[in-house]
């Protein structure tokens, strides 16, 4: 069989196409897979980490940028989908799995025309609109959260949780850890950096000291770091975690932002989390996802816009520091299965092939 995989943009993309790539390697060996992405140079260097084959394509996003900019972009993926034609023509793929991106609209639209079956996969209670567009294409769709709006064709969609690389499912072992670990995403989120210090300096007054690992971002490393020295707690502090399996084995809680992928990782893990989401996502989607996981007793929400040093200290004392209230909200996080989506997606696929 041959695949192509097509993603791009942003790590919450690309992540689960490696990871549904992975899971397909592993049930059939004999899969060719090609990954497609932007030229932007992030798919490129992650398809290479675990050895996918990879061409590029050069498109625009039109989500909310002005007429001119649209201009150019047309043209720009015009000249895309000519070129995702090509590659789809000499490759042959008997599917084409696309994981958002507007990359993805490009050549899972092209492997429709040239008669591959195509599946999408949503990582958000929000759908994109890329997969909306190429939902009317799709053979399968696949679903991190519930479509409780009805976006998609129920007679094609399925609830299979989000792909999770195999590294961090493989990785978990069966004790849990015990440090609070906050999350800014791969960028670092300043909102969360700045109240997560100063809570904890609040808690350090009142004799609470738990153990943290901290990713910060690039931006706010030195500062993070200096803060803590200044007030002499000892934490582990990191712009960037290139391997998180051995992180989530050490953390009890999560301190983050709510995009599907981070969510889908700590509900694999079993991680409860205060979740503070990304006020500015496309169409809110990062409250619907931390609604959604809050609702089903994972996790406690706290609004960008209510984030405080006070706010946040008191919600870490509620719920790090009671070990009842957290060992509930961890069972019920991994109960929603929302990082479960490698092996299902996988086997569905190979399944329609008749592999």
């Amino acid at each position: 069989m041959r695949m192509i995989i097509t993603a791009g943009g942003t790590g919450g993309h690309i992540m689960p196409a490696v990871a549904i790539a992975e899971a397909i390697r592993e049930l059939s060996p004999g899969t060719r897979i090609l990954f497609v992405g932007t030229d932007r140079g992030m798919e490129e260097r992650i398809a290479g980490l675990y050895g996918l084959d990879f061409t590029a394509i050069r498109a625009l996003g039109i989500k909310g940028k002005s007429p001119v900019q649209v201009g150019r972009a047309a043209v720009t993926n015009t000249a895309a989908f000519f070129k995702a034609l090509k590659i789809v023509r000499a490759y042959r793929p008997d599917w084409v799995v696309g994981t958002g991106g507007y990359i993805t609209g490009m050549v899972v639209l092209a492997g429709y025309l040239q008669g591959a079956a195509c599946a999408i996969q949503e990582q958000n209670s929000i759908p994109g609109l890329t997969n909306q567009i190429l939902s009317r294409f799709a053979n399968r769709i696949f679903l991190a959260f519930p479509d409780t709006r009805k976006v998609f064709p129920q007679r094609k969609s399925v609830v299979s949780g989000n792909p999770v690389r195999a590294g961090i499912i493989q990785g978990k072992k069966a004790e849990r850890g015990q440090s609070l670990l906050i999350l800014g995403g791969s960028l670092g989120a300043g909102s969360i950096n700045e109240a997560a210090v100063e809570a904890l300096r609040i808690l350090k007054q009142e004799g609470l000291v738990p153990d943290v690992v901290h990713q910060c971002g690039p931006r706010d490393y030195d500062r993070v770091v200096s803060a803590y020295r200044d007030m002499g707690l000892t934490a582990e502090v990191h712009a960037f975690i290139d391997d998180m399996a051995p992180v989530y084995n050490r953390a009890s809680m999560a301190i983050c932002r709510c995009g599907g992928l981070t969510l889908a990782e700590l509900s694999a893990m079993g991680i409860p989390a205060i979740m503070v989401p990304y006020p500015h996502a496309a169409d809110d989607h990062q409250t619907a996802n931390a609604r959604y996981v809050e609702s089903h007793g994972g996790g406690w929400i706290i609004p960008d816009r209510e984030l405080s040093p006070q706010r946040l200290a008191g919600e870490i004392k509620a719920r790090f520091f009671e070990r009842d209230t957290l060992e509930k909200a961890a069972s019920c996080i991994a109960g929603l299965g929302l990082g479960q989506g490698s092996q299902f997606i996988a086997q569905e696929i190979l399944r329609c092939s008749g592999a």
